[in-house]
């Protein structure tokens, strides 16, 4: 028997003919539609209610209407600017959403969910995500509009804003981290519970990450290239006080001290050489492959801020890290090649520079000692 054929997907009038003030209301109505009601916007550009969606809405629909601005601007059509939140978001339910705070120097992520209406106290959760997984706490408060902007204010390093992300990705990052915690038997933070109107419900599939849908992309050659100045993403906050541990700074001030010969002062352009050589060697050393990998989702984390703060030029130089860094090997493209990986240890030498007034203390193996007269 012949499957059936599919119903084709019915878009009621309201939604079609919905402006910018309707448009978010709209796409959640039609659910599963939301695409579909995207393209009919399109083909009557429609282009204040596409903004709106590219601009505040989540997931496939958000996805859809900026590849829709995309085609609009192709046939020279300019959209117009987007609504003030409080006329995109009308005081009608209370509403969660979900900002993320990129990772810190000590790799740990602050995803807050704020539940509130536009007259209403907030009511925040921050679930903090240690090496961007393992939940080390969870804070949850009640605060007012003004003192909420006061609290990150306090809580958040210098440079560091809160990115809005979609509440779907941000509930499921919460709750793969805490089915992976229970699974390794690590206890779980308190007030999970207490949060969990915030926290769920949980989509059971993993959303794509949300710098994914920002559509910027780089070939390998064009990576090359513009990561050739990613040592210069060190200045940004999100880099700043990223350091290699000091394991492995120690480790490699031993090996530079085993190229010098006990008693002797070496020439500083012979020093020099031999300390380019340590820091190449000690970033290969360090990033190995498993390092890498974890490094990418952290690296996305941070694209998100970079993006919103610095826009997409910037982002654009991360994405080009990220390429190069999937892309390194030991024999082919090393890690001490990529200038962004490199610059971890030029950071921490120079540290160690400023911190000794122009010296390094590197340690030498002491001269073997003279044999006593008489001894062979």
């Amino acid at each position: 028997m012949s499957k059936q054929a599919e119903k084709p997907i019915k878009l009621e009038d309201r939604w079609v003919s919905a402006g910018a003030a309707e448009a978010l209301e709209a796409v959640q109505q039609a659910g599963v539609a939301a695409e579909a009601l995207v393209t009919a916007w399109t083909s009557q550009a429609n282009a204040a209610a596409i903004q709106e969606v590219a601009e505040r809405g989540q997931g496939p629909a958000r996805k859809a209407a900026r590849r829709a601005l995309n085609v609009l601007k192709s046939r020279g059509i300019k959209p117009p600017p987007p609504l003030p939140a409080s006329a995109a978001r009308p005081d009608r339910a209370t509403t969660c959403t979900a900002s993320l705070v990129a990772p810190d120097g000590a790799g740990t992520v602050l995803l807050i969910f704020d539940e509130h209406t536009e007259a209403s106290r907030h009511r925040v959760a921050y679930v903090f995500l240690r090496d961007g997984w393992l939940l080390e706490r969870v804070e949850l408060t009640e605060l007012g509009g003004a003192r909420l902007r006061d609290a990150l204010k306090r809580m958040l390093p210098t440079g560091y804003t809160p990115v809005p992300v979609p509440l779907e990705w941000a509930r499921h990052r919460v709750a793969a981290g805490r089915a992976r915690q229970s699974g390794l038997g690590i206890p779980l933070p308190m007030g999970l519970s207490s949060a969990a109107s915030l926290l769920e419900p949980a989509p059971t599939e993993p959303p794509a990450h949300p710098f994914d849908d920002e559509g910027l992309v780089l070939d390998a050659e064009d990576a090359k290239a513009l990561g050739a100045s990613s040592a210069s993403l060190h200045l940004l906050p999100e880099f700043r006080g990223l350091f290699p541990p000091d394991g492995a700074v120690q480790e490699l001030l031993l090996e530079l001290g085993k190229q010098v010969d006990p008693g002797s002062s070496p020439e500083p352009e012979v020093f020099g050489k031999l300390l380019e050589e340590q820091i190449d060697a000690a970033t290969d050393r360090f990033f190995a492959p498993q390092r890498r990998e974890a490094m990418i989702p952290a690296l996305k984390d941070a694209a998100l801020a970079v993006l919103s703060r610095d826009g997409e030029q910037r982002a654009l130089e991360v994405v080009a890290v990220m390429g190069l860094i999937e892309r390194a090997g030991l024999i082919t493209d090393p890690p001490h090649e990529v200038p962004f990986l490199r610059a971890f240890f030029e950071k921490a030498v120079s540290l160690l520079l400023q911190r000794g007034n122009g010296q390094l203390r590197i340690p030498v193996s002491a001269p073997a000692a003279a044999p006593s007269p008489g001894e062979p």
